[in-house]
């Protein structure tokens, strides 16, 4: 497989993972973008037999006004295809894109089912707005997003009445 090919999957999750942070806004911000994608990492190690390929090293991905950030960047691809099966941002990862923030430990995409989860202190985080909880689960194709809450804890949520973003809570 080539590198870009490598690269046009990689743009196509990040796009996708962006779409799901806007799942709680009035309206999508995101949406598909030709635009080039800039990745720096430490390293990238290329393993065909496995199947994968990985960024290591203060992973930086940028895309318009996207920036994704994590530790490590793993693409995992069906075997003896040249599809992609999962990709996986490990370690500190932060999504910015205009004024909304995603982070978590793990951000999960799993292609065959068009889902995000994102585990290990997720948070969400437009302006003032603020969802955190366990685990935070984006159906792509549904347009939906389940929160779950900590075992000991549960679900948080903070809303600024009058100010736009997470949820539809504009004042009418």
């Amino acid at each position: 497989m080539t590198s870009r090919l490598r690269f046009i999957y990689l743009n196509s999750f990040l796009i996708i993972l962006l779409m799901a942070v806007p799942a709680f806004s009035a309206e999508p911000l995101f949406k598909s973008s030709k635009a080039p994608i800039d990745i720096s990492s430490d390293r990238l190690d290329i393993d065909q037999q496995k199947g994968q390929a990985i960024f290591k090293g203060e992973v930086i991905a940028r895309q318009d006004k996207m920036t994704l950030q994590a530790d490590t960047m793993t693409i995992l691809f069906v075997e003896k295809e040249n599809d992609v099966k999962e990709i996986i941002a490990n370690g500190s990862v932060t999504i910015d894109l205009d004024k909304k923030r995603a982070t978590c430990e793990t951000a999960h995409f799993y292609t065959a089912d068009n889902k995000v989860i994102l585990t290990g202190n997720p948070l969400l985080k437009e302006g003032k707005n603020v969802i955190e909880g366990e685990k935070i689960i984006f159906f792509l194709n549904e347009e939906r997003s389940i929160v779950e809450g900590k075992k000991n804890s549960r679900v948080k949520t903070t809303i600024f009445p009058g100010q736009k973003g997470l949820f539809n809570n504009n004042p009418n």
